[in-house]
């Protein structure tokens, strides 16, 4: 058996035909040049290893997202407003920063999908909350007040989950509560990072 049949048998046998059909096109694109030059068993070895840190990097982001439902399935919960339920886990912010952190936008890249598939009929809002700390001085000029970096934060979500994803609706609504409605105290830091956070609700049936 040549060279480039036992890569070809490599890569037939690694990506199983229930891996997603875009991960499958990123490995033919990547690896289709060593596919075609391959003449040694390190260029074998070498395919070998990039289709495995693919596999388990698909098998990552397949985990993100069974974990985002199943967070999606737990957490849901009445709001105060009656007809509409909260959509996972809340987006965390830094203190005194409308930048979305890193797990942020996982969870945003999870919930993006949950939010097309399962509720692209349903209305759905964006609030932005704060902790009770005032805005310092160094960041009066970019945030006034915990009233507009609240806003700030909220905005940045819808504009994420636009940009990113393609999720938009005529009836999105953006909220800005400030320091209203903590869930933990403000008393501590924990508590304090609780309450940075945007919420996504969306319109129960």
């Amino acid at each position: 058996m040549d060279t480039s049949h036992r890569a070809s048998t490599v890569l037939h046998s690694a990506v199983r035909p229930r891996r997603s059909l875009l991960v499958g096109a990123l490995v033919l694109f990547v690896l289709a040049p060593l596919i075609a030059g391959c003449g040694s068993d390190d260029d074998e070895a070498e395919l070998t290893e990039q289709v495995e840190t693919l596999e388990y990097e698909n098998e990552r982001l397949q985990s993100d997202l069974s974990d985002a439902r199943d967070s999606v399935t737990t957490l849901q919960q009445q709001t105060d407003d009656g007809d509409m339920v909260q959509l996972g886990d809340p987006i965390r912010f830094p203190s005194g920063s409308a930048w979305i952190p890193d797990q942020g936008r996982r969870t945003l890249d999870s919930l993006a999908t949950i939010l097309q598939d399962e509720y692209d009929s349903r209305d759905f809002r964006i609030k932005g909350f704060t902790d009770s700390m005032p805005i310092g001085p160094s960041l009066r000029g970019t945030y006034p007040s915990n009233w507009y970096l609240s806003a700030t934060r909220a905005a940045a979500v819808a504009h994420y989950l636009d940009s990113e994803h393609g999720v938009r609706s005529r009836t999105l609504q953006i909220g800005a509560f400030g320091p209203q409605d903590p869930v933990a105290s403000n008393e501590t830091t924990e508590g304090r990072r609780l309450n940075r956070r945007v919420e996504i609700q969306v319109a129960e049936e």
